[in-house]
């Protein structure tokens, strides 16, 4: 019966365990895979071996790369956490021999205390998977120091030994910014899932469902207002449905730059869309770069690598192509596209999407400040009449200003191009009755 108990508190714990991160809060996963880059050569894994506490950090990243798809990475954390609940029952029931205890059962519920409280901490997207590892290494080496050192003397001196190995092996510091601890109120923040939720949908260029989560629960954020304009833009609904939508001026297009990985990457995105293909580079880098940990990211890697390919320049396409050939989930894909280079251009200029974006990205680079982006939209649209989604932005962008004069003089000049031009007056209409 005892038995029976404990399998079924640890079946129970796996499923609950399995649903939470497989469901609500698989953004959390995407956010984790999508910020760091596990590579599979030798040199990727000396390099973590000589560092303190890279052995914890090694397997985390080697497990957080299977988030990629987060069926498997909500398994890998159930199957954890049912190992936690393990190794602490099973501690406790030789702690229970020891002390000679007749409450057995009470020991299952004691057992979900540590998994309980790490699941908590975890709240915080800014604690690192490699702490799950740490605190199974620790459980690992406590439960074997009970099961092997009977003798008191040698138990203490077994656990001092044990120790200092631990702290090699598993580490100090599992916390994603520096110097700092755990965020309270960052733990399972509604804001930050929000913004995490926008970013998974947004990767996955998933725009119908960027804007059925905005239909549900309006979009309050820059970024989260970014992406749901760039979801109705990229369906061409910006005319008819932008007015649905809560709206919070320029911003709601372009969200002020800043070295947060929250919006630069979706901005980034926004830029990639238009063609604005040099600006969107700059933006996945600076992404990369502004990383607290230092880690480099695989979604900008592979956007690094289709900036340049799309710009022509396919030795630093290579460059980054063959960084995602020592991947396990990048790997096919950088073959595939390091053999389409290797083709020449027909087979680029082919690509639904690069040729697409070559053929609307402008030919001269230059700079711009962020109050004349709708005249480099307008440049965009002169460069190529089918860029329609630059055409939306366009005209979108003085309405958003309150700028009626400026919307005016753009829909004459594209009243000709314009499918939705009765949809942007009624949307005008809309905003001067608001």
């Amino acid at each position: 019966m005892k038995k029976i108990v404990d399998y079924s508190v640890s079946c129970i714990v796996g499923i609950i365990v399995y649903l939470f991160w497989a469901i609500p809060f698989r953004c959390m996963l995407n956010y984790h895979e999508e910020f760091q880059l596990f590579q599979t050569d030798s040199d990727y894994f000396i390099a973590h071996l000589m560092q303190k506490g890279g052995i914890a950090v090694y397997i985390s990243e080697f497990l957080v790369q299977f988030y990629n798809n987060y069926w498997i990475g909500a398994l890998i954390l159930a199957l954890e956490f049912v190992l936690i609940q393990r190794l602490t029952l099973d501690i406790l029931k030789n702690i229970h021999q020891t002390w000679n205890h007749k409450h057995s059962y009470l020991l299952c519920i004691l057992s979900l205390i540590p998994m309980s409280l790490l699941w908590i901490v975890l709240g915080d997207v800014n604690v690192m998977h490699s702490l799950i590892i740490a605190v199974i290494i620790a459980l690992l080496f406590i439960d074997l120091l009970i099961r092997i050192f009977k003798n008191k003397t040698y138990r203490f001196i077994g656990a001092i030994a044990a120790m200092f190995l631990f702290v090699w092996l598993a580490g100090t510091s599992h916390y994603r910014i520096p110097s700092m601890i755990l965020d309270i109120t960052n733990i399972y923040n509604p804001k930050t899932i929000e913004l995490l939720d926008y970013d998974l949908l947004v990767r996955g260029n998933r725009w119908e469902q960027v804007i059925q989560k905005a239909e549900k629960q309006q979009p309050d954020l820059p970024q989260s207002v970014c992406a749901t304009n760039l979801a109705l833009g990229m369906t061409n609904q910006m005319g008819r449905r932008a007015g649905d939508f809560y709206q919070n001026g320029p911003e709601g297009l372009f969200p002020t730059f800043s070295k947060d990985p929250f919006s630069t990457l979706t901005t980034a995105e926004v830029y990639f869309q238009l063609g604005l293909i040099n600006t969107a580079q700059r933006y996945y880098f600076e992404a990369m770069e502004a990383a607290p940990n230092y880690k480099k990211s695989c979604r900008c890697i592979r956007r690094l690598a289709e900036t340049n390919l799309i710009n022509g320049q396919y030795d630093v396409a290579r460059k980054y192509l063959h960084i995602l050939e020592k991947t396990v989930f990048y790997k096919k894909w950088a073959q595939r596209t390091l053999s389409m280079i290797d083709d020449g251009e027909p087979s680029i200029m082919k690509h639904p999407l690069y040729g697409r974006l070559r053929r609307m990205s402008l030919d001269e680079d230059f700079l711009f400040s962020d109050q004349e982006i709708d005249k480099i939209c307008g440049r965009l649209l002169m460069h190529n009449y089918k860029n329609i989604l630059a055409m939306q932005y366009m005209l979108f962008y003085p309405l958003l200003e309150n700028n009626y004069k400026k919307f005016v003089q753009y829909m004459r000049l594209v009243k000709d191009e314009v499918p939705y031009s009765r949809e942007y007056a009624s949307f005008e209409k809309h905003l001067r009755n608001r």
